[in-house]
């Protein structure tokens, strides 16, 4: 059977689709040159085929109850209107074929998605004998992440600038370990003897920054903050962050003026480099960046720059110390990464 036959025999089965996909012309124009959209099709078709005998009922809803039905038992934190409107099926590079046999072309890039779906080399590296050694357990791989880490991290300016990794298990719990870094940072700053002895300490970020849903993450993020403080007695009780405009090097400025002025000592100051879920594509300039630099270090805060949600996929590189325009600027003292 044809690719087409394929999608037609999935399309003809059970309920009515929601989401409709490229056309058959587009479909047939790009399998002629994309070998992955043919294997997408061939994997959702025998996925299917499966499923005539495992999920009769499943097959035979209309689109939009599959969905209600595929995800019933889950709690979702994402707006009902953010949730894709189809069950995806079989995905490879950018292509995803969905349960009613819609092909679409996904160029999301989120996440892992900056390889693609079912990335091949990826899979192939995965899929080799591994032993599961954490960081307790010293294991080759290690050694050989770490030169690959920096190798990559500064190869631009001839260096990678961090001189110690740290692999923990979500791109939230990567902050969480740089919010307790910073913590640690406040204490010895804030504590009796210290420069800011027995000062109030604040938290900075960015109007619009998200840095993940875990509580001190959370705590950094903006863009959740309203609902949170509606809904959380935690955050209704904690008023600690303090966010400046993206870019706004004037406001940055009054703000630890401010912050000089009224003793308080701002425990660290995290941004991205290049904004995801509160402000999605919005990059940081070199010139807020510097400013930003320049004004932790004087006052004595410590400054992450989140890239999970930045990745590979904003700039093609791993580190904002590798961005066109900050080669020459002094690194933060963390960075997270992640997916």
């Amino acid at each position: 059977m044809s690719i087409l036959e394929l999608l037609g025999e999935m399309r003809s089965h059970g309920g009515k689709a929601r989401t409709t996909g490229l056309s058959d012309d587009v479909i047939h124009q790009f399998s002629e040159h994309d070998e992955r959209l043919p294997t997408a099709i061939r994997e959702a078709h025998a996925a299917f085929r499966q499923l005539i005998d495992d999920e009769p009922i499943l097959l035979a809803m209309d689109e939009v109850d599959q969905v209600a039905a595929i995800q019933e038992g889950y709690v979702n934190f994402y707006a009902e209107d953010a949730v894709n409107p189809y069950v995806s099926l079989a995905g490879n590079g950018p292509w995803i074929v969905t349960l009613k046999g819609a092909v679409l072309y996904d160029t999301g890039g989120y996440g892992m998605l900056g390889f693609g779906h079912c990335p091949e080399k990826v899979l192939e590296s995965m899929n080799q004998r591994h032993v599961m050694a954490n960081i307790m357990s010293p294991n080759l791989s290690q050694k050989y992440l770490v030169e690959l880490l920096r190798k990559e991290i500064g190869h631009t300016r001839g260096e990678c600038p961090f001189d110690r990794f740290l692999c923990v298990n979500s791109g939230s719990e990567s902050v969480t370990v740089g919010a307790r870094l910073s913590d640690i940072n406040a204490k010895i700053m804030t504590d009796p003897g210290g420069r800011y002895a027995n000062q109030e300490t604040r938290i900075l970020s960015l109007k619009g920054s998200f840095h993940g849903r875990t509580q001190r993450p959370a705590q950094f993020s903006d863009s959740t903050r309203q609902n949170y403080c509606k809904h959380m007695a935690s955050f209704r009780d904690d008023d600690k962050l303090i966010t400046v405009e993206p870019n706004d090097v004037e406001q940055l400025k009054q703000v630890f003026a401010w912050a000089e002025t009224n003793k308080i000592f701002f425990e660290a100051f995290f941004f991205e480099p290049v904004m995801g879920e509160g402000n999605p594509g919005l990059a940081i300039t070199p010139e807020f960046y510097a400013e930003a630099r320049r004004l932790t270090k004087e006052h004595g805060s410590l400054m992450l720059v989140d890239s999970i949600q930045a990745g590979l996929r904003a700039q093609g590189v791993l580190s904002i110390v590798d961005y066109p325009g900050f080669q020459d600027q002094e690194a933060p003292d963390m960075e997270t990464y992640s997916k």
